[in-house]
């Protein structure tokens, strides 16, 4: 028979999934060795665990030890990931995994600047209220395609310069929620 404790430690794990996503396609960053040790083991150990989970989760586990910004790209790192060559026009095609979004939020995607970690023009999509229980079929707040702008020649003209960033911020619980997908405008 289940023990009182056992079952507290499985209410917990369950309420601790009130609000997870991640972007599964395009292939997003991932981890790997230069993350691993630039954010400390600590972090990385905690984020691998729920590669889905909020930024703060981790942040909290690391404390001091953190050596990463844990806010661009969950810290992932572009040395430990490929970049996809995209063309002006071309349309890539988003799915983010919800696993759970009981604290809806807002939601972008945007290309940023690796080396400021700023927005680079006009968000490609923006969602103020996200996810969107009540969203069309398919679902248009998980399944959706971005435009790569004219604007971005220059600006990602090399792998590292640039990412597309899904980002979640859900205010009832205060969790971040971040994908990067590296890539560069071939001249």
């Amino acid at each position: 028979m289940p023990s009182t404790s056992h079952f507290l430690a499985l209410v917990t794990a369950a309420t601790g999934a009130l609000g997870h996503a991640v972007v599964t396609k395009p292939q997003p960053r991932v981890a790997g060795p230069a993350y691993t040790e630039l954010c400390g083991s600590t972090y990385s150990t905690y984020m691998e665990k729920d590669p889905a989970g909020p930024i703060e989760n981790g942040v909290a586990q690391a404390g001091s030890s953190l050596g990463c910004n844990a806010y661009l790209c969950r810290g992932y790192q572009y040395e430990d990931n490929e970049a996809a060559a995209y063309k002006v026009g071309d349309v890539v095609v988003f799915h983010v995994d919800l696993i759970a979004g009981h604290h809806p939020g807002f939601a972008n995607v945007s290309v940023i600047d690796l080396a400021t970690n700023t927005i680079l023009g006009d968000p490609l999509k923006v969602w103020d209220d996200w996810p969107n229980a009540t969203a069309t079929t398919p679902r248009s707040d998980i399944d959706f395609n971005v435009t790569i702008p004219e604007s971005l020649t220059s600006a990602c003209d090399v792998g590292g310069k640039c990412a597309i960033q899904w980002y979640w911020y859900a205010g009832g619980n205060k969790q971040t929620y971040e994908s990067c997908v590296d890539f560069y405008v071939p001249a």
